[in-house]
């Protein structure tokens, strides 16, 4: 018979099948707080898909620009920065938010004129110059903590 009451080697496996859930999620049986937990770290991969960095963009008007999204606590804002030929006061700059379009100008140049990728609270929205001059910076606020793959929605 069975020595000592253990299992064979296939019930064991059988056992360890049932719990495994078939997801390939590492054995994790169905205790909710497992599946809490499991919904966490899927809350924080999400976030940090909200969180991957600068990106470099060319517009067709050839200005250069760097965004980036920020998200935390449930909210998103997505900074943009424009590196300027030439150093701006804050009387050359003129940036216009509305809740799916961004218009900034500087000195008289468009840099950017377009339908953002998603919708921005106008409100919380603002700027800045850094940099003594070179530099503006475009802090837009989400209205929505989602992800924007993109800065400008494509038209």
């Amino acid at each position: 018979g069975e020595g000592g009451g253990g299992m064979d080697m296939a019930a064991l496996q059988a056992m360890l099948g049932g719990m495994g859930g078939g997801g390939g999620m590492g054995g994790m049986g169905s205790d909710p707080e497992q599946a809490a937990m499991q919904q966490a770290q899927r809350n924080q991969a999400a976030t940090a898909a909200k969180n991957e960095g600068e990106t470099e963009l060319t517009l067709e008007n050839g200005t250069t620009l760097k965004w980036e999204q920020m998200s935390k606590y449930g909210e998103s804002e997505i900074i943009v920065r424009f590196p300027l030929p030439k150093a701006a006061t804050k009387k050359d700059v003129k940036v216009v938010f509305k809740a799916k379009q961004l218009k900034v100008t500087v000195a008289g140049e468009d840099l950017l004129d377009g339908k953002t990728f998603g919708t921005v609270s106008i409100d919380d929205s603002t700027w800045c110059i850094v940099e003594k001059g070179t530099e503006l910076q475009v802090l837009l606020a989400l209205a929505e903590d989602t992800k924007w793959n993109a800065l400008l929605a494509e038209d």
